[in-house]
């Protein structure tokens, strides 16, 4: 399954399934956001998707503004390891 930066598919890796994220027209890719289930990828590559959002650049969800992965359904461990850094973040902050 191809990436898009605006994905017709779901697929969540907890539940094992592949849920459609619109309705996909007849003859239509099924294509789903690759940072929603990678942290990191192993191989970074130019995204040339064609949406009007496409983010140019796909290498994973830690490279991705954090109000930008917001408008994405997250697989559960992509979010786990949002809020993991935010806490993170604030601990620092707040020196604890």
């Amino acid at each position: 399954m191809n990436h898009s930066c605006a994905p017709t598919a779901i697929v969540d890796v907890t539940k094992w399934e592949v849920r459609a994220a619109t309705t996909i027209p007849k003859g239509s890719p099924v294509t789903f956001f690759y940072p929603s289930t990678e942290w990191e990828m192993a191989q970074p590559f130019k995204c040339n998707c064609g949406a009007k959002e496409c983010l140019e650049s796909i290498s994973g969800a830690k490279d991705i503004p954090r109000h930008v992965l917001r408008k994405y359904q997250l697989n559960q461990h992509i979010k786990q390891i949002l809020y993991d850094s935010e806490e993170s973040h604030r601990a620092d902050v707040n020196g604890s």
